[in-house]
């Protein structure tokens, strides 16, 4: 051996195939790539220039499968080029231990990056309800001395702003849902929920300002009109366009003198406002802006036999949309005064909340003001809160990747093969090299760089793979029904922390996998080598 570059050399010599290549794999893996981009351009053109009428609806379906099997055909497609390419540079084994290494590195890049952007879609719903860190009384009791507590955590570093709320479980009306169901009421201050809460961001339609002024409120001329089964009929545009264009017939052909004069409608009453969720307001209740609903706190009124039921009622101010189901079907805001007079709390708050100028450090300053307000209080952190649920998340993330790694673990199996078999096959210039001078440890450094070489080219093509394919998952998104999911499209975070995590866990199973192979090799005597030559 003359040194390790000739070692090198001669490794990846081994590897390569010197025989007729074959592009059969290359050419069907090509053309299941160009048919699936040809199923994608004629959906999206179908779908551009599509007709109305019945055809759409009864071909809907065939377009949304027409777009599921262009997303298979291209990913089979993708594998087959990638396959293909390597089996005209590479032995067929060496180009399937390569594959199964590109396999179980993109793999997990992949699962792991849509893992990450679905827990990072999931704080940023919590945080849009939820502050960074909340106070209670550690007696879950309600207090009265909130301002002070206020006044106390207002100049801490990264506090960025306060609210006082008050919160009870009630039960909302609706004639259209006469039977009612139970709530979580929320009393915010509307001037700081803005900068406490991103709520202002979720809104759908009507303002928090509408809980401070509910005669701004946009009340829909046409109240709900109940149908067969009880079910809320909105009218639509066309259909009062419709009715307008019959009315302007009737007094065209009756005359406007014989058209009595309509008495005008009394002004409505006002009414505190109520910010629902979509599902109450859309599903449960089949509201509308400006709808009157009646709120019941079974024990909030008091009467001469003790505590009775007491009934308010309220006017839909705004609905909105946090992308969190148990938030949307169960949550309602109301301003902080009149949820005080409603449930009997006057002058006191079930807790603050604390928004922080960053929710990474949000534990840090709960801690902080923990130690400022005493034992009297309980100071938790947004993470602390849900800390089941993250760690539910983080569990089912780390089993993701021990099994998606069994990938790789596979692929290390099929490079011990491949080089045992490569040991077996190249006895003869073993004991050639061998009886040339060549040293047990270079002829093992040969056939460890042969393992390292399918390992840095299978990882290096799944790198390309898993990032790409993440980078064009969020660049063009891979859309989901929201009805069913709750979200509008697949959501990927890459993180390089655990793509390194994955990059290391590949390599490090093809390094291992090399060494038996190359102790074998090493310890080849060169009689055994040339016995049948």
């Amino acid at each position: 051996m003359t040194g390790p570059g000739f070692e090198w050399f001669v490794a990846w010599r081994h590897l390569r195939d010197a025989e007729r290549k074959s592009y059969r794999t290359l050419a069907v893996g090509v053309g299941l790539l160009a048919f699936g981009a040809a199923c994608f351009v004629a959906e999206h053109f179908i779908w551009k220039t599509r007709p109305h009428g019945l055809w759409v609806a009864r071909g809907a379906l065939l377009f949304e499968n027409l777009k599921m099997i262009g997303v298979v055909a291209m990913v089979i497609g993708v594998l087959g080029t990638v396959l293909g390419a390597l089996f005209t540079a590479f032995t067929v084994f060496t180009a399937f231990s390569m594959f199964g290494v590109l396999l179980g590195t993109g793999a997990p890049i992949i699962a792991l990056s849509i893992m990450s952007g679905f827990e990072l879609d999931l704080k940023s719903k919590i945080r849009a309800t939820k502050a960074d860190v909340v106070i209670n009384r550690a007696d879950d009791r309600p207090f009265s001395d909130w301002q002070s507590v206020q006044a106390r955590i207002a100049g801490q570093p990264g506090i960025v702003e306060s609210m006082a709320y008050v919160e009870s479980e009630v039960i909302v009306k609706h004639i259209s849902n006469p039977a009612g169901m139970g709530i979580i009421l929320r009393g915010i201050e509307p001037a700081r929920a803005t900068r406490v809460l991103d709520l202002a961001r979720t809104l759908k339609e009507g303002a928090v300002d509408n809980l401070l002024h509910p005669e701004s409120i946009k009340i829909e001329g046409r109240a709900p009109v109940l149908g067969d089964g009880g079910e809320s009929k909105k009218e639509t545009p066309n259909q009062a366009r419709n009715e307008a264009g019959k009315e302007a017939d009737i007094e065209a052909q009756i005359g406007d003198a014989a058209a009595p004069a309509l008495p005008s409608l009394p002004p409505p009453r006002q009414l505190p406002g109520i910010l629902l969720g979509e599902e109450l307001f859309a599903h449960s209740l089949r509201v509308y802006m400006g709808s009157e609903v009646d709120v019941a706190c079974p024990l909030c009124g008091s009467g001469p036999t003790g505590p009775m039921p007491k009934l308010k009622s309220f006017r839909v101010a705004g609905h909105f949309y946090s992308g969190m189901y148990e938030f949307d079907s169960k949550l309602a805001y109301v301003a902080l005064e009149d949820a005080q007079k409603f449930l009997g709390m006057q002058g006191e708050v079930t807790g603050i909340e604390v928004r922080t100028s960053n929710p990474g450090t949000a534990a840090q300053t709960s801690d902080r003001i923990a130690k400022l307000l005493g034992p009297s209080y309980e100071v938790r952190s947004w993470e602390e809160l849900n800390r089941a649920l993250f760690m539910a998340l983080r569990l089912e993330k780390l089993a993701m990747f021990i099994v998606l790694t069994f990938i790789a673990l596979v692929a290390s199996f099929s490079i011990v093969s491949n080089l045992i078999m490569l040991v077996t096959e190249k006895g003869r210039e073993v004991a050639i090299l061998k009886s040339m001078g060549a040293t047990d440890g270079g002829i093992l450094r040969v056939f460890f760089a042969e393992g390292l070489y399918i390992g840095l080219v299978g990882l290096g093509l799944g790198l390309v793979l898993g990032i790409g394919t993440c980078v064009l998952i969020s660049r063009f998104g891979l859309p989901l029904d929201p009805d069913v999911y709750y979200i509008q499209k697949l959501p990927v975070v890459m993180r390089a922390g655990e793509i390194t995590s994955v990059a290391l866990a590949a390599l490090g199973l093809c390094c291992l996998a090399t060494l038996y192979p190359a102790f074998l090799a090493s310890r080849m005597r060169p009689v055994d080598g040339l016995r049948y030559e």
